[in-house]
């Protein structure tokens, strides 16, 4: 009976754990390949823009690293915003956090996610959607 219910419990955690990210997966530097999903917002063209060449590095110390090739204004104002941060994978929510502990990591929001082999980075409160390359 006890090896029943032992069973049970490593199926169901199993299922719920299958197909999410693990921290670990994060680590290193992403490059955006390609838009998937654009933002219908005009206004954040700029920053489309700057992410679509942006470089995401999660290093494993918890140091978080932005770059592009964009000089777009808005995306500047991005980089400022993350310069020096840090980041967290909540496991639960299946979610990069960006910032710092004072502010909560609240500047930036990821939803990592992987469809087949590929890894797609969805950006919080801008409906973007990336397709990433990892590039260690």
């Amino acid at each position: 009976m006890k090896s029943i219910v032992l069973l049970i419990i490593a199926m169901a955690y199993g299922i719920c754990s299958y197909g999410q990210i693990q921290q670990s997966e994060l680590y290193g530097h992403w490059k955006a390949k390609k838009i998937v999903k654009k933002s219908p917002n005009p206004e954040l063209r700029g920053v489309m823009d700057g992410f679509k060449n942006a470089t995401f590095s999660f290093l494993e110390n918890g140091d978080f690293q932005l770059t592009t090739e964009s000089k777009a204004p808005t995306f500047q104002m991005i980089l400022r915003m993350v310069e020096g941060a840090k980041w967290k994978f909540d496991s639960q929510e299946q979610r990069i956090k960006i910032g710092a502990e004072e502010d909560g990591y609240s500047i930036m929001g990821i939803y990592p996610a992987r469809k087949k082999s590929i890894m797609r980075f969805s950006l919080d409160e801008s409906e973007m959607i990336f397709e990433m390359e990892k590039n260690n």
